[in-house]
């Protein structure tokens, strides 16, 4: 039996800061790497730019789940909340909550392989008067039938196939109600 690698097309976000709100968080399980193995979950960004399709693009980052001060999702969390943790909040901090809070993201794209991918640098917290609400057109990854992990691609298999009004930004928005 020969096996043919599929290539798929791949639209990677572009570069700049731009609104966005989470739509997914995965657990990716225990990840080996090259400090051992680690708790790795990927985050899951729409943002206002649209694919030539009309759906927006999505952005992605993978983080080893800790809150430990040095480590990234500690970093990123604080910059998105705008605000440190407590210390109660850091001994519960429910992932979950993310879904659903716009932030602004700084994409910059960079090559690896002959690729070109469009990689989440930094989460700020959304502008007022400028948050995105998710498109309802993301599926999920715990919803869909592929393995959870699975590469992002372009997008095509985390949308589901139903038509829907395109993401809106929300014009009376406080940052006071982020809700984590």
């Amino acid at each position: 039996m020969s096996l043919v690698a599929s290539a798929k097309s791949f639209t990677p976000a572009p570069e700049g800061v731009w609104p966005a709100v989470c739509v997914d968080v995965v657990d990716l399980g225990m990840i080996p790497g090259p400090w051992g193995t680690k708790s790795k979950c990927k985050i899951v960004w729409e943002i206002s730019e649209r694919m030539p399709d009309g759906r927006p693009f999505i952005a992605s980052k993978w983080y080893t789940i800790s809150l430990h001060e040095k480590s990234s999702l500690h970093k990123h969390l604080k910059s998105w909340r705008g605000k440190a943790f407590t210390p109660d909040e850091l001994r519960g901090f429910d992932l979950e909550k993310l879904i659903g809070a716009p932030c602004q993201l700084l994409i910059e794209q960079q090559e690896k392989d002959g690729i070109l991918y469009g990689n989440v640098t930094t989460i700020l917290r959304a502008v007022k008067n400028a948050v995105l609400q998710p498109s309802g057109k993301y599926v999920r990854a715990k919803d869909r039938k592929e393995r959870p992990g699975a590469a992002v691609g372009n997008g095509h298999s985390d949308y589901s196939e139903h038509e829907e009004e395109p993401p809106s930004i929300e014009e009376d928005y406080s940052n006071a109600d982020i809700p984590f």
